[in-house]
């Protein structure tokens, strides 16, 4: 069978050096990341930074290339991979649109800037394909994201929310099919390495801000930030803004922890189809940062009913399935995935079972079974494998 042509959009890194790197660099000289400035440029501040942003600005963002490799390891799809940034690709792949039998938007195409793929949208508008639309940061820009949806006609869009979520902010778009799309287990990086496993408790992430509307994740890191030694628990705990890993490190940390730590990604409150979270967001970022999440959950919380909840499993639950490192996570729907007590440890949100969750990750035998389970479910339906060819099924 011949395999379908396959766009796929991709985006790395945001901002006009990136993009003049990508283009001159990457589109006309046809260099690879790393490259150094020849010897006659070396003394230039601009050819420096140019070629310093020769770099994957995604490397820490294990879903991005994850998603991305599952379509282009498809057998059914000859897939081209476009960073939208190099415009000499860009231009050539829009050229061609009507070439191509199906074209994927990723999360980074349509994440956290509209600007380059809105620009992009007549000339996707003018394709003969299907075009399936993954959108990042779901609850951002969304009105930018809605508009997009409609100006190329989108015939799918894949969300990670639960799906009464998604209908809820998306259902609008009439003519768009809402396909589930939560994220998934890649089992060719994260996998056992027999490591010794010399860390009871582990966590390396962000502390999410103020404006998401909770702090059960944020006080279940802190407990054993701070309690952990006391209570005899090895602890690595490594939480702060922006704190992540290269996925080859974040696989090899995963692999030294007995468990570790977690809840569900999101927000509780998408209430006026996200429109009190972005209130609540502009505030916290632009006006006022060092606003406590008492000043923010009482400015924008208090007294408001939870609406339909944007609460989701995580790429980071799968990456730890993988690597077969048990998890300890504050109790929610996980997608209608992971089960309490059989794929995960649970810790009610106000942690008032946290003893009885100390007693269970000091059994290492229990955490053993219950790693397995949860390894044996991935494996056998959620590998970004698995997403991709459920998704072409049900495009093509």
């Amino acid at each position: 069978m011949k395999k379908k042509r396959t766009l796929f959009l991709d985006l790395n890194g945001i901002g006009t050096t990136v993009m003049a790197s990508a283009t001159l660099l990457r589109g006309v000289l046809g260099l690879k990341d790393g490259a150094q400035p020849p010897g006659l440029l070396r003394g230039s501040a601009t050819a420096r930074t140019l070629y310093a942003h020769l770099q994957d600005f995604n490397q820490r963002l294990s879903y991005v290339r994850d998603w991305r490799d599952a379509f282009c390891r498809s057998p059914v799809l000859d897939a081209t991979v476009c960073d939208m940034n190099n415009l000499i690709h860009l231009g050539a792949c829009m050229l061609r649109v009507r070439a191509y039998d199906l074209i994927v938007v990723s999360h980074v195409a349509a994440g956290d800037d509209m600007s380059l793929i809105s620009r992009i949208a007549p000339f996707l508008a003018k394709r003969s394909c299907p075009i399936v639309v993954f959108l990042g940061n779901e609850y951002d820009l969304l009105d930018q994201k809605l508009e997009f949806c409609r100006a190329i006609d989108a015939d799918f869009l894949c969300s990670q929310l639960p799906m009464a979520a998604a209908e809820y902010l998306y259902g609008e778009l009439g003519g768009t099919r809402i396909l589930a799309a939560p994220h998934a287990l890649n089992p060719s990086v994260y996998f056992p390495q027999g490591a010794q496993r010399d860390i009871d408790v582990g966590f390396v992430g962000d502390i999410y801000w103020p404006f998401v509307g909770d702090r059960e994740r944020t006080d279940l890191i802190e407990y054993f930030e701070r309690h952990g030694g006391e209570r005899g628990i090895r602890c690595d705990i490594r939480a702060g803004r922006s704190s992540r890993m290269p996925r080859g490190e974040w696989a090899a940390f995963l692999n030294r922890c007995r468990t570790l730590i977690g809840a569900e990604s999101g927000t509780y409150y998408l209430n006026e189809k996200g429109a009190l979270l972005d209130r609540a967001r502009s505030y916290n970022l632009k006006q006022n940062q060092a606003a406590s999440f008492e000043d923010v959950f009482e400015k924008f919380f208090a007294g408001v009913p939870r609406g339909v909840s944007g609460k989701s499993i995580s790429s980071r639950h799968f990456e730890a399935i993988g690597t077969k490192t048990c998890q300890i996570l504050i109790e929610g729907s996980y997608n209608g995935i992971l089960k309490a007590n059989e794929h995960y440890i649970p810790v009610r949100s106000d942690l008032s079972n946290l003893d009885e969750a100390i007693r269970a990750l000091r059994d290492e035998a229990f955490c053993s079974e219950v790693a397995e389970r949860a390894f044996g479910l991935a494996m056998s339906g959620h590998t970004y494998d698995h997403r991709v060819a459920g998704i072409v099924s049900r495009v093509l």
